[in-house]
């Protein structure tokens, strides 16, 4: 759904005014972003909301495809294909609204206007978008870890249980964005999709490495660690502008935020990739079974 690690603005001290200088300014501002005092720890570049609509466009057409492909067919509450629909929907949902959170503080920038983190406030209205992101985003990683549950088949309780911990995630999210802790919002649910993603890891090979899908959703979980990690150990010279970031290895104008969200939108494919293979072998095994002959019943003599 985003991060919401901001550039942190260099304050201006007043000084004499020289035309190099100012040539020097209009230099950099054609050559960077230059961030406004009040938005600091919030990313508003243009790619990080992008790359969410990005994620939210690939994700909620993957979940409409497990849907379609559902019809027909027997499939259950907690099945491959549900729990993958869900994850998918939900995932879309989480960083489409990240997207429109970093969208409107972009607008709120190029008016010239500062945002406000306080409920009621004028240019408070993002908060709306954000409280959805970081809700939906804990329940989007669950139904994650259920639907390599659900390829594993490790039983319906190992994914109420990832279900429940996923809406105690939410709920906490929720509370700190409702009780004026925006600030420190976001955080918590990236850690519990790392572990989520972890446990995905493993829980797919539980049926072995030769089953259909199984790498494809491995593959997939990894990508989304490693996009994770990206936001976890970007060095602090990424939520800087100009030369203060010196040291970054991304790119100003295609941040780590960015990247990462690139990273999530391949994940989902791949998973969608590993869940379908499973899926068609499965509805194939089932489709062979139900056409086997049967054998004749035996006529005893009398």
């Amino acid at each position: 759904f985003g991060s919401r690690q901001r550039s942190r603005i260099p304050v201006m001290q007043s000084t004499p005014f020289h035309p190099e200088q100012g040539n020097l300014a209009m230099a950099e501002a054609s050559a960077r972003r230059l961030y406004e005092s009040g938005f600091e720890g919030w990313d508003i570049q243009q790619a990080t909301y992008l790359t969410g609509y990005l994620i939210m466009t690939i994700s909620i057409a993957l979940a409409f495809l497990a849907y379609d492909a559902m019809r027909g067919s027997e499939f259950g509450l907690w099945g491959l294909l549900t729990q993958f629909g869900l994850f998918a929907l939900f995932e879309g949902v989480a960083y489409g609204f990240g997207g429109i959170t970093h969208h409107m503080l972009d607008t709120y920038f190029e008016r010239g206007e500062p945002m406000d983190r306080s409920w009621g406030h004028p240019n408070s209205e993002w908060m709306f978008a954000w409280l959805m992101a970081v809700v939906c985003a804990p329940l989007a990683s669950s139904c994650c870890a259920g639907s390599a549950f659900a390829f594993g088949e490790l039983g319906i309780g190992w994914i109420k249980v990832v279900k429940v911990c996923g809406a105690i995630v939410s709920v906490f999210e929720g509370y700190l964005v409702f009780s004026d802790q925006v600030d420190s919002s976001g955080t918590v649910a990236v850690y519990w999709a790392v572990i989520t993603s972890l446990l995905s890891c493993c829980a797919c090979f539980s049926r072995g490495s030769r089953q259909a899908g199984v790498w494809q959703i491995f593959i997939g979980n990894v990508v989304r660690l490693a996009g994770f990690f990206i936001i976890i150990f970007a060095p602090a010279s990424c939520r800087s502008a100009g030369g203060s970031r010196f040291g970054c290895p991304y790119p100003e104008e295609f941040n780590h935020n960015a990247i990462y969200h690139c990273c999530i939108a391949a994940s989902v494919v791949l998973i969608y990739a590993g869940v379908m293979d499973k899926f068609k072998l499965d509805r194939e095994n089932a489709y062979n079974l139900m056409m086997r002959p049967k054998p004749e019943g035996r006529m005893c003599g009398c």
